[in-house]
C-alpha cells in the first residue's frame, strides 16, 4: 500500500514535469511561429533625421539584416505617419482617406526589392526628392520593409510583419518654432495634489508643439525648499524624444530618494520646469508648481507623544501637589 505523502510527492512531481514539458512545447511553438510570421528583419537606424532645401534631392540609406533561417526578398514601401496619442507612438497612415498635413510619402523612392540570405546585411539606398514648392517645416514619413520567402514572391502572400524606419525631414525656410507647457503637475500613486506624506512622487509634463517643425526639447526640473536651497535637479526628457507639430507629448518622471540630496523632506517645496528648444536651445518656456511634504504618520506619532506627555506631566504635577499638601498638613 502506497503511503499518502509518497503519493502526493509523486503526483506533484508528475504535474511539475507535465507543466515543464508544456512550457517547452509552448516556447518552441512561439519560436517557430515567430520565424514563420516573418519577424525576421532588423533595420538600422530606426529613425532618420534629415534637413533639406526646397527642390533638393537627399540620399540616405538603411541597413537591413536577415535574421531568419531562409532567404528573404525584401521590399520597401513609403507611407505617412502622425503621432497617435500623447506617448509619441507613431500611427502609420495606410488608408488613402487618411491624410497628413505634413505628408512626404510621394517624395520617397526605394529600390524595388533586394534579396538577403540568412544573417546577411545589405544597404537599401533611399532617395528623397523634395519639391521646389515644398512648405517650410517638418514633413514625416515611414519606410516599411517586408521580407518574403522567394517561393512565395509574386503570389500575393506575405508571412512577414512590416518593420519601419521613420523619417523626420525639416525643409528649410520660414519655420515656426513654438512649444507651450499645457500641464506641469505632481501626483503620488496616480492621485494629484499639493500635499504629500513622502517620496516617491511622480512629475507630469504635457508639452504642446504649436510650431510647424518637430522639436526635441531639453531643459530640467529644479526642486528647491522654503529656504531656496536646491534639493534636486533632473531632466524631464533624458531619452531626447521628439514632439511633432500639432501634437502634445506627455513626459513623466518618478522622483525618489535617489534623486534628492536631503533624504528626509519636510515642509514646502517649489519645482520649476524649464523647457529649452529651438536651434541651440535658444528658446525657453517655464512653469512652476509648489507642494508640501508632511509625513502624516510621523506628525501623528509626535502629536500623540506630546498629548500623552502633557497628560502624564499634568498627572505628575497633581500627585506632587497633593504630596506637598499632605506633608504640610502633618506639620
Amino acid at each position: 500500500m502506497v503511503k499518502i505523502p509518497q503519493l502526493i510527492y509523486k503526483t506533484v512531481g508528475w504535474l511539475a514535469f507535465a507543466l515543464m514539458l508544456t512550457g517547452i512545447l509552448f516556447l518552441s511553438s512561439n519560436s517557430t511561429n515567430a520565424q514563420a510570421s516573418g519577424q525576421a528583419l532588423e533595420i538600422s537606424p530606426p529613425v532618420l533625421t534629415l534637413t533639406a532645401d526646397p527642390g533638393e534631392t537627399v540620399k540616405t540609406r538603411v541597413l537591413i539584416r536577415n535574421v531568419s533561417r531562409t532567404d528573404l526578398v525584401v521590399s520597401g514601401e513609403a507611407n505617412d505617419f502622425v503621432a497617435a496619442g500623447e506617448d509619441g507612438t507613431p500611427k502609420v497612415l495606410l488608408e488613402e482617406t487618411e491624410k497628413s498635413p505634413y505628408s512626404m510619402k510621394e517624395w520617397i523612392f526605394t529600390p524595388t526589392q533586394l534579396t538577403l540570405v540568412p544573417r546577411e546585411i545589405k544597404t537599401m539606398n533611399i532617395t528623397i526628392k523634395v519639391p521646389s514648392d515644398a512648405s517650410p517645416g517638418g514633413h514625416y514619413g515611414v519606410i516599411r520593409f517586408t521580407g518574403t520567402p522567394p517561393n512565395l514572391e509574386g503570389q500575393g502572400v506575405s508571412l512577414s510583419a512590416s518593420l519601419g524606419s521613420l523619417i523626420l525631414l525639416s525643409v528649410n525656410g520660414d519655420v515656426t518654432e513654438h512649444l507651450a507647457i499645457d500641464e506641469f503637475s505632481i501626483n503620488k500613486s496616480g492621485k494629484s495634489g499639493k500635499i504629500f506624506n513622502s517620496l516617491p512622487l511622480n512629475f507630469v509634463e504635457r508639452i504642446k508643439n504649436d510650431g510647424n517643425v518637430h522639436e526635441r526639447p531639453g531643459g530640467s526640473i529644479v526642486i528647491t525648499n522654503m529656504f531656496n536651497k536646491n534639493v534636486a535637479t533632473f531632466s524631464y526628457n533624458p531619452a531626447a524624444r521628439y514632439i511633432l507639430p500639432g501634437s502634445t507629448r506627455k513626459f513623466e518622471q518618478p522622483v525618489d530618494k535617489t534623486l534628492v540630496a536631503n533624504k528626509r523632506l519636510f515642509g514646502k517645496y517649489t519645482a520649476k520646469l524649464t523647457v529649452a528648444y529651438g536651434e541651440g536651445e535658444n528658446k525657453t518656456e517655464t512653469s512652476t508648481v509648489t507642494f508640501w511634504i508632511i509625513p502624516y504618520k510621523l506628525v501623528t506619532a509626535i502629536l500623540i507623544l506630546l498629548v500623552g506627555g502633557f497628560f502624564i506631566f499634568r498627572f505628575i504635577i497633581r500627585r506632587y501637589n497633593r504630596y506637598i499638601v499632605r506633608r504640610s498638613n502633618r506639620h
